[in-house]
């Protein structure tokens, strides 16, 4: 069914064991949907220089909220975490365009009448497509020896973030390819907030050091993002 409250997905990036800060906030707000992810950095200087972070040891807070609570949200975060000081952190939003009945009912406690009847049911956002975003989430999936050469093309594209995180792969041997890239059990996933003027040339720079360093095609994506704080200011 449709919904006429837009819903959002929130995350923060910021230092690890600022993440209970972070989570207090969406508590205080009564925004208790959260998963705590571990960001797992690398101490060559080339990761250093690109996060701009001395830490690269993460945490990532990923939540969800209704829009009434979600510009709410950016500002306290912006002020809990001191996100206006360089390296402090990032916050940004994603607008959703569905979520299952029993996750909007946490949003929205009664919202949505009778549970009885919604158990299995989801809310679709029916929203245009908009090309007035200003930054996009790039993410790509990488061997884990490819971090280096892979931070230092996006560095050079113009990236000025980015946060990896240990992945694993599901499925068995049959899955060993996917999209002409050769899969192995241990990834890494980069993400990267940036310029959306900027990212086609972090993205062909990505994509040309895996062909080159690998022989094979990078799995990389990006999405739109809505709101973001943390690049030293509140960005809308």
């Amino acid at each position: 069914m449709t919904s006429n409250h837009k819903i959002y997905w929130i995350t923060v990036i910021a230092d690890r064991g600022k993440g209970e800060k972070a989570a207090s906030v969406f508590k205080e707000y009564h925004q208790e949907l959260l998963l705590n992810v571990r960001g797992h950095g690398t101490a060559s200087s080339a990761i250093k220089d690109c996060l701009g972070l001395d830490e690269p040891e993460k945490d990532l807070i990923i939540g969800v909220a209704d829009q009434s609570a979600s510009h709410t949200l950016l500002s306290a975060l912006h002020k809990k975490l001191e996100l206006d000081k360089p390296g402090y952190g990032i916050v940004f939003t994603i607008s959703l365009t569905g979520i299952s009945a029993a996750a909007f009912n946490l949003l929205k406690p009664g919202i949505t009448g009778n549970q009885e009847h919604l158990s299995t049911d989801y809310h679709k956002e029916e929203r245009p497509m908009s090309d007035t975003n200003a930054y996009e989430l790039i993410a790509s999936v990488i061997h884990t020896d490819l971090s280096t050469p892979v931070m230092e093309a996006a560095r050079i594209a113009g990236c000025k973030g980015g946060t990896l995180i240990k992945a694993r792969e599901m499925g068995g041997d049959s899955s060993k390819k996917l999209l002409g890239m050769t899969v192995s059990n241990e990834k890494e996933i980069l993400l990267m907030l940036v310029p959306k003027t900027d990212k086609p040339a972090i993205l062909k720079s990505i994509c040309e050091t895996v062909l080159k360093e690998t022989g094979e095609h990078a799995i990389t994506f990006s999405i739109p993002v809505d709101d973001v704080a943390g690049l030293n200011t509140l960005i809308k």
